[in-house]
């Protein structure tokens, strides 16, 4: 049940009708007996700037952020973590006492299944599909795991020079 001492989360997108995060959050959110609310925040590309100013103002705890918005929210935040900033997108904002840092959570949430299956990429050599927003946070977390060598397998080859170039003085 929503009271006044209920807290709001979200995720903003835009379009974001589809989403099914809202269903899959409350529900984990009530299963976890927690006092917060999970919504939709329907945010043109255009409305960044004014979206973000709102969910500060009204005190939103954090919200999840997907397309178009992952770059550029990151200029509307206090801060961003060093893992968002090296990956190029936050995907998890949290305010703390109005105080706004951006995280990316795809990271931790690729390496971490893999290290619970006992998989290390430690001087092993890994392939990787695709060269799209969540391949970056891949390449970030195989580079911190310190994989010998990363091969990009993609439709786009110049894409995935790029991002060589891009990640290759973490590597």
């Amino acid at each position: 049940m929503i009271k006044g001492t209920t807290k709001n989360l979200g995720v903003m997108g835009w379009p974001i009708a589809h989403s099914l995060s809202p269903v899959l959050q409350n529900a984990a959110i009530e299963k976890a007996g927690l006092d917060y609310v999970y919504i939709s925040l329907p945010v043109p590309p255009d409305k960044l700037k004014e979206a973000v100013a709102g969910l500060r103002a009204m005190q939103f705890a954090g919200w999840n952020v997907t397309i178009p918005h992952k770059q550029a929210i990151m200029a509307e935040l206090d801060a961003v973590d060093e893992d968002a900033r090296i990956i190029g997108a936050v995907n998890t904002v949290v305010n703390r006492d109005g105080h706004l840092t951006g995280y990316n959570t795809d990271c931790i949430g690729f390496m971490q299944p893999l290290a619970q299956h006992g998989f290390s990429p430690k001087g092993r050599e890994v392939t990787l599909l695709g060269a799209g927003g969540a391949a970056r946070a891949v390449i970030w977390g195989l580079l911190r795991a310190k994989a010998g060598r990363i091969t990009l397998g993609v439709r786009n080859p110049a894409k995935a020079a790029h991002l060589a170039e891009e990640f290759s003085a973490y590597g």
